[in-house]
């Protein structure tokens, strides 16, 4: 079960949408038996997105002043008759008009202001380029089976945006199921325990900077045992014969 920070597990899968991600993680959790609490969806690369709504003009920005405005007014009218429920609803209808006014005067004073610097209207959000499904080490190799049968298909190596398509993992390859990925800290290379890349060993989206798997540890890491070591490194000592 993770509680905080990346996942560690292995890595079943990459998918372009969020949906794709969703889709197997449903698959999974249809099978019976099958602990989703060892499942995780990890967004890669995100970036800031800003959608262009509208071309903004004065009609627009008095426009949607008003509306606020409007719905400012009749909040503060509603107070006003909740507190004082005798007062006359013309009191309300005041508030309207008025808070209608003021926020109109306010949208118009602020778009001549800014006048040919922002003449549109838009929303931003964040989204990620790809998603990486994980799932813990004691329910992987069940859900290596599942994923198989669950119909969606995984990035590969040359589909991935955040691989050789933006040249960050040119001749390197990996698939869904390829292992345990991530480094021991759980981070993506930009702790205390990141070191510096190697010259010629490009950074891909399986790997952190430092070359180490995004999830969990790699097994060349795995410290041998300490009587293994002493036992190998014990030199033989030959007896001499007496004199």
């Amino acid at each position: 079960m993770n509680t905080g920070g990346l996942p560690r597990g292995e890595l079943l899968g990459r998918y372009r949408t969020y949906d794709q991600a969703q889709k197997v993680v449903d698959h999974l959790a249809s099978a019976e038996g099958f602990d989703v609490k060892a499942l995780s969806i990890v967004g890669n690369d995100l970036r800031s997105v800003e959608h262009i709504r509208s071309r903004l003009s004065y009609p627009k920005v008095a426009g949607a002043g008003a509306a606020q405005g409007a719905m400012f007014g009749f909040f503060i009218g509603l107070l006003i008759w909740l507190f004082a429920p005798d007062s006359p609803m013309i009191n309300m209808l005041l508030s309207v008009v008025l808070g209608m006014c003021i926020w109109m005067l306010i949208g118009v004073v602020g778009y001549a202001v800014r006048r040919g610097q922002r003449d549109f209207a838009s929303s931003s959000q964040l989204v990620a380029t790809t998603f990486d499904v994980v799932c813990d080490f004691s329910q992987a190799p069940r859900a290596r089976q599942l994923v198989a049968s669950s119909g969606v298909a995984s990035l590969q190596r040359a589909d991935d945006p955040t691989g050789p398509g933006t040249g960050q993992g040119a001749g390197q390859s990996a698939g869904p199921g390829a292992g345990a990925v991530g480094g021991p800290s759980g981070a993506s290379g930009t702790g205390p325990q990141a070191q510096p890349r190697p010259s010629g060993r490009p950074a891909s989206g399986w790997q952190d900077e430092s070359g180490r798997p995004r999830y969990g540890v790699r097994l060349t890491d795995v410290k041998p045992d300490e009587k293994t070591d002493q036992g190998e490194d014990e030199p033989h000592q030959s007896s001499s014969p007496p004199q």
